[in-house]
């Protein structure tokens, strides 16, 4: 049982992490960092980083990330962006001249990951540095699969557990329509789609009622 909101926050960062490092693509580490042009051009590191995905997605196709976000305790401009990446290869020369054209960034590094532990531990070093200040997580939509947090907490409202990481690798390894026919998932998504017609069967009757008031 966590004592406090930092702890589930810490364990949830945790848990999240090594759910989508473990579905078994292959792993790297990507840094990149503001530049002193970047700073006085006022650019945001976080929308820049945003641009970056999209124009890898394009290029390379399959791109999901999970890691976070610091900044300078004694230069609160400058930030970083460390995150776990996996996706198709990326010639780091591309990557180096996107980031340039989106955030005038300085020279980024990237790394192949061999194991999850060290996935792990790269990005919980800059939890605890104390010379940067982490201003928050990010993670992609599709660091396991999409709908997969949603899935997580319905699992555990029902079952008083969250799902195993083996049902989890196991569903991220397949395309939405074979997810959507999981027996497990199915279900999730089917009791959400019932919840979504009892809203508007609720909605519709309380409109109903109204409208009789009202004349």
């Amino acid at each position: 049982m966590f004592k406090t909101n930092e702890e589930r926050r810490i364990a949830r960062f945790w848990h999240r992490l090594f759910t989508g490092a473990e579905t078994g693509d292959r792993l790297r580490f990507l840094t990149i960092n503001s530049s002193d042009e970047s700073i006085v051009l006022g650019l945001d590191i976080l929308e820049s980083f945003s641009k970056l995905v999209k124009r890898v997605r394009r290029k390379f196709g399959k791109f999901e990330y999970f890691g976070v976000v610091t900044y300078d305790k004694s230069e609160p401009l400058r930030g970083h962006i460390h995150v776990i990446c996996k996706g198709e290869f990326m010639p780091q020369r591309e990557i180096e001249d996107m980031l340039i054209d989106v955030h005038r960034s300085i020279k980024p590094y990237i790394e192949a990951v061999d194991d999850v532990a060290g996935a792990a531990r790269y990005i919980g070093n800059y939890l605890n540095l104390q010379s940067y200040g982490v201003r928050k997580y990010i993670m992609s939509a599709g660091w396991v699969f999409p709908g997969w947090i949603g899935f997580s907490k319905w699992f555990k409202r029902e079952f008083g557990e969250y799902p195993a990481r083996e049902m989890m690798m196991k569903l991220s390894k397949m395309s939405k329509e074979e997810r959507s026919q999981d027996t497990w998932f199915g279900l999730y998504l089917w009791e959400g789609r019932k919840a979504k017609v009892g809203l508007r069967l609720a909605r519709d009757i309380i409109l109903s009622k109204n409208y009789l008031q009202m004349n």
